[in-house]
């Protein structure tokens, strides 16, 4: 639960979804909670997350599955990586292309990570504080 500074709106993360409140203290406990007004735009900044990936080899392929395009290569990466410890267990020359391939998959996580953290807005320069 997290109390908002504007009109004691009070809102909620639960269960893949948000409830959002306007609190009034004064009020008895049971009608302390009302809903906003009908009407009322609400605006919500979020940053989406991929869906979840399946295994199913049937999927439609030009579906988008929230991962931004230049990560997809990450998938091929373990994939290679994965391939060549399974052959590492008949030849062991193979540990030095699954380190190299591991090596690259991890750099794409890292990567990755940075985007998924960085404010993608487009915005240029920067905000400066002024005295009042």
């Amino acid at each position: 639960m997290a109390l908002t500074d504007q009109q004691s709106y009070i809102y909620w993360l639960e269960r893949d979804g948000i409830a959002i409140a306007k609190l009034n203290s004064d009020a008895a406990i049971d009608s302390r909670f009302s809903g906003p007004p009908v009407g009322k735009t609400i605006t919500i900044f979020s940053v989406k997350s991929a869906d979840d990936l399946s295994t199913d080899l049937t999927d439609d392929p030009t579906t988008d599955s929230g991962v931004p395009e230049e990560f997809c290569e990450a998938f091929v990466e373990k994939a290679i990586q994965k391939g060549y410890e399974v052959k590492m267990g008949q030849d062991p020359n193979m540990a030095g292309p699954a380190q190299y391939w591991e090596a690259k998959f991890e750099k794409s996580v890292r990567e990755g990570k940075k985007y998924a953290t960085k404010n993608r807005s487009s915005i240029t320069g920067g905000i400066k504080g002024w005295d009042y």
